[in-house]
């Protein structure tokens, strides 16, 4: 299990004009994130957890101060058999997040999507996801599905800086088609916006900050569950832990 300390992040919806701008002032600091394709781009399918009444959805809208997040990450657009699969817990203190994350290296589809059957081989995680899983239930919510463009600090090794796109919002364990990534009715965001979200866990450097003073952005970041969740209207439809 890879536990990643507690970081800062800030998060901004900006327009495409606005990540020119950005990457203009800030490409000298930056390099290509690893794992990315030439254009320093991923795509990440994340399958969420949640508790039959959506308890991590209610508690992001009251701005619970302290909060889990439970999910399975694939880096592709299918959590296929065999690959390499991550189950993540994201805890929030307020300002700070940090994230345990546990790499599942031969992902077996019919096994790990039912939270009840999970098997782990690090008693650490296993205890995390355990106690989490009892408390709340939980079962398989909102999915969701983005191009991520990632870059990491030059110098400052801690610093990410990625723009997330094409965002699309999937039932549980719906499977992404030709058709749904063409259908306007899942995309979450505008095509005309991307998600800029700064990871550090030293500090946020003097660049960045310089960066985001000269293109005005204001932190008013699009939750990803959340606005699945209300995307697919998934908080009209489970009742008592049913999804109809």
């Amino acid at each position: 299990m890879s536990i990643r300390p507690f970081r800062n992040e800030l998060k901004f919806n900006l327009h495409h004009s606005a990540r020119e701008m950005l990457l203009a002032r800030w490409h000298r600091y930056l390099v290509k994130g690893a794992f990315t394709n030439r254009h320093a781009v991923t795509t990440i399918l994340s399958q969420y957890y949640d508790s039959p009444d959506l308890t991590f959805y209610y508690e992001k809208l009251e701005g619970i101060g302290l909060r889990n997040k439970v999910r399975l990450r694939a880096y592709g657009t299918e959590f296929r058999a065999g690959e390499t699969v991550f189950l993540e817990i994201k805890r929030r203190y307020n300002d700070l997040v940090r994230k345990d994350r546990y790499k599942i290296p031969a992902f077996d589809p019919e096994h790990h999507l039912d939270p009840l059957n999970w098997k782990f081989d690090d008693p650490q995680m296993e205890s995390n996801f355990l106690t989490l899983r009892e408390r709340h239930r939980l079962r398989a919510s909102a999915q969701t599905y983005y191009q991520r463009e990632v870059y990491q600090g030059a110098v400052e090794s801690d610093v990410r800086i990625t723009f997330d796109s094409n965002f699309i919002g999937l039932h549980p364990h719906e499977k992404l088609t030709t058709g749904i990534l063409r259908d306007p009715s899942r995309s979450l965001i505008p095509d005309t916006l991307v998600i800029l979200e700064v990871k550090a866990t030293h500090g946020i450097p003097r660049w960045v900050h310089d960066g985001i003073v000269a293109c005005e952005l204001q932190q008013r970041p699009i939750p990803k569950y959340v606005t699945a969740v209300e995307g697919l209207r998934l908080h009209e439809v489970f009742r008592g832990g049913i999804y109809a």
